[in-house]
């Protein structure tokens, strides 16, 4: 036997000595397939949870902008009070300093057709005192009425607020679930690839994929401008944020006009399409905010980010362009994503199917 077929036998030898050590600590596909089935639960767990809070968001803001109403319709019911009780002050000075006046009328006339001239006026006066004595009456009761709601409003704020509080621990709770689902996922898949590694080629590079698309879904990092994060499923769409768990909480009562996608602070957010982004910081309700005028003519907006990545510029799909936050009105980490057709101020349509499609 020579040197070279006495050392092939060595290494097969090793070879296969090395395959059952990976096989014993290695997962089965029963296990790869377990994990998967826990990631998907989790993830719909998530996204439940999303659901009940955006909703207690929605009733929180609500019943805010029913207070803010309520609380000016009080203050004009109030004007309108002083008014008549000044009127009414008036009218009980001049009776006061005026005694007689029905009679003092009738004896001052000049003719017959004079006294019933002034006795008609004094009667409209008189009327239109227990008019205003009425008025303010219905006005005061209105007041109290109104009052009252404000003070059960403002009970029920207070309640939806402290249901928000739960249901955003919920929230974040069902996210480390997701990310612990993940990481288990990954651990698994790398241990399976070290067994195919010597088995099957083809699943190894499908695994590989499979740890690719879930490196990819890791939510926090830090990014720079011109960072291009693929997109683990093919199409001309890119989920704005991966990982993300949220609900098609589109419309409804107070008409919402995007979606609410719950991600950490932090989170890479990126262009959905190819086009051109612009930054608007601080813009009122949604904080630091971006408009992505894409080459479809469409405008993908997204608000409330902790910061924006780069200067406005022209942008590739899956380029970074900004990291979630909560700035502006916004009760948790989150962005808000909206489609507009075409361009910023274009109809908006709901952006859930599209989000599904693309399996964010």
């Amino acid at each position: 036997m020579t040197i070279f077929r006495r050392a092939l036998l060595l290494l097969l030898a090793l070879a296969c000595a090395s395959v059952p050590a990976f096989a014993a600590g290695a997962t089965t596909s029963d296990d790869l397939d377990a994990a998967r089935q826990k990631l998907t639960d989790a993830r719909n767990a998530a996204n439940e949870t999303a659901a009940a809070f955006s909703a207690a968001d929605h009733k929180l803001e609500e019943t805010r902008a029913g207070i803010a109403g309520l609380k000016t319709t009080i203050t004009a019911t109030k004007a309108h009070q002083e008014e008549l009780r000044s009127f009414a002050r008036q009218r009980a000075v001049f009776a006061y300093t005026h005694p007689g006046n029905s009679l003092q009328a009738l004896i001052d006339a000049s003719d017959t057709v004079d006294a019933v001239r002034r006795t008609q006026l004094l009667d409209q006066a008189n009327q239109t005192d227990a008019d205003v004595v009425k008025k303010l009456a219905g006005v005061n009761a209105q007041l109290k009425r109104q009052q009252s709601d404000l003070q059960e409003q403002e009970k029920a704020q207070q309640a939806i607020s402290d249901q928000l509080d739960v249901k955003l621990t919920a929230l974040q709770s069902k996210q480390s679930e997701v990310e612990r689902a993940v990481a288990d996922l990954q651990t698994k898949l790398d241990a399976e690839i070290a067994v195919a590694a010597f088995a099957d080629a083809s699943r190894k590079a499908e695994l590989e994929r499979e740890r690719a698309a879930l490196a990819a879904q890791q939510t926090v990092s830090a990014a720079g401008a011109g960072q291009i994060i693929a997109s683990p499923i093919p199409g001309p769409f890119q989920c704005p944020v991966q990982g993300a768990a949220y609900s098609d909480d589109y419309g409804g009562p107070n008409g919402h006009p995007g979606i609410d996608m719950f991600v950490p602070t932090g989170t890479r957010a990126v262009a959905v399409k190819s086009g051109t982004v612009r930054f608007v910081p601080n813009e009122g309700a949604g904080g630091n905010a971006a408009y992505l005028n894409a080459d479809d003519g469409n405008t993908y907006f997204y608000a409330h980010f902790s910061q924006f990545v780069g200067e406005g510029r022209a942008v590739t799909k899956g380029e970074v362009i900004g990291l979630t936050g909560m700035t502006g009105n916004a009760t948790a980490p989150h962005v808000h994503f909206e489609i507009r057709l075409g361009g910023d101020n274009g109809d908006r349509t709901d952006p859930y199917p599209t989000l599904k499609a693309a399996g964010c």
